[in-house]
């Protein structure tokens, strides 16, 4: 697939162009190198081009099955209201989560955070009133 083409795939997504370069690139990489195949550890995902430890947690948890915790922006948000971690570093963030929750549920917990980010703790209106864990949240909002 020419860079043209698979900008034109993808061109609903954000950044697409440089989206297409890191695609491209990192399918020579796994044909040339693994013999086609996706790796399968954190070492060889990250220097994939346009691969940083939130897509190689994200691989390596759904595709793999390995438990990891990937942190974007949903989880980040809900695991500093919900007390479970602090901060704005994503790397700080995945080891407070994975030294709180087990690791036996690290790829569930990635899935329930991103789920209740969209669905009741959204950036700018949470729906503390619905939520089941507001009594126990230390950020709820209070009724008024």
């Amino acid at each position: 697939m020419s860079l043209a083409e698979m900008e034109q795939a993808i061109k609903e997504l954000g950044l697409y162009h440089n989206k297409a370069k890191n695609i491209l690139a990192t399918c020579h990489i796994l044909v040339a190198n693994y013999g086609g195949e996706v790796p399968g550890s954190m070492e060889a995902l990250t220097q994939l081009p346009g691969v940083g430890r939130k897509t190689a947690n994200v691989v390596l948890s759904n595709a793999f099955h390995i438990p990891a915790m990937a942190v974007d922006t949903h989880v980040l948000r809900v695991s500093n209201r919900l007390g479970l971690a602090s901060g704005t570093n994503p790397d700080l963030i995945e080891k407070q989560l994975m030294s709180c929750i087990p690791r036996s549920q690290w790829i569930q917990a990635h899935h329930w955070l991103i789920w209740h980010g969209r669905r009741i703790c959204a950036a700018r209106n949470p729906k503390c009133p619905e939520c089941p864990l507001s009594p126990l949240c230390p950020s709820r909002l209070l009724p008024a």
